[in-house]
């Protein structure tokens, strides 16, 4: 449960990064806030849900996962287009149509926590999946197998001690002697 809590923050944590990073200016990233909230909703969900099954756990954390990539990805399209289409030249110079401002330093940091952040979270929240299919249930406990090392040591018997016959010294001897070597394979005949 714990660990879905903790996956949660760290989502909202990666929601709210780029707003942090870049108070009172332009920011692109901003966008991510959506799919990181709905990834947080879903990974507190899923801490007050899990024991309904682990299905539903799944298909939480499925969900959750997929809205973290989502706006991973979404984030990083920002730098690659800036890189493929091209940037402003520098500020007294005018900006030709269709070219955006280069990637300001908040919005390269946002971009890092926000990343960091949901990476984290998806790997926490896989933990917590982890934990939850790993937990034997009740009914599993009640039709397990015995022990493998028995409560106590098994009492001694004692016998008495029976010697093997000893054997002539021309068995052992026969028993030493070597395997006759395997008969050479016959050759084909040469083709014809």
């Amino acid at each position: 449960m714990w660990s879905f809590w903790a996956a949660a923050a760290f989502s909202a944590i990666g929601a709210l990064a780029p707003f942090a990073f870049s108070i009172g200016a332009h920011n692109r990233l901003t966008g991510v806030v959506i799919p990181f909230g709905i990834a947080a909703v879903a990974f507190a969900v899923n801490a007050l849900t899990y024991q309904l099954g682990r299905p539903i756990a799944l298909a939480l954390y499925f969900i959750a996962g997929m809205a973290i990539v989502y706006g991973i990805l979404a984030m990083l399209a920002v730098p690659i287009r800036l890189a493929v289409v091209g940037t402003c030249a520098a500020a007294p110079a005018p900006c030709a149509v269709g070219l955006e401002q280069a990637l300001t330093s908040g919005e390269s940091d946002s971009l890092t926590a926000a990343a960091f952040c949901g990476v984290l979270a998806v790997f926490i929240g896989f933990y917590g999946l982890l934990v939850l299919y790993r937990r034997r249930t009740a009914a599993a406990r009640e039709k397990a197998p015995a022990p493998a090392w028995a409560a106590q040591a098994p009492a001694k018997i004692s016998e008495p001690a029976v010697e093997a016959p000893a054997k002539p010294a021309s068995q052992v001897v026969e028993e030493l002697k070597e395997l006759p070597a395997p008969e050479q394979p016959k050759e084909l005949p040469p083709p014809a």
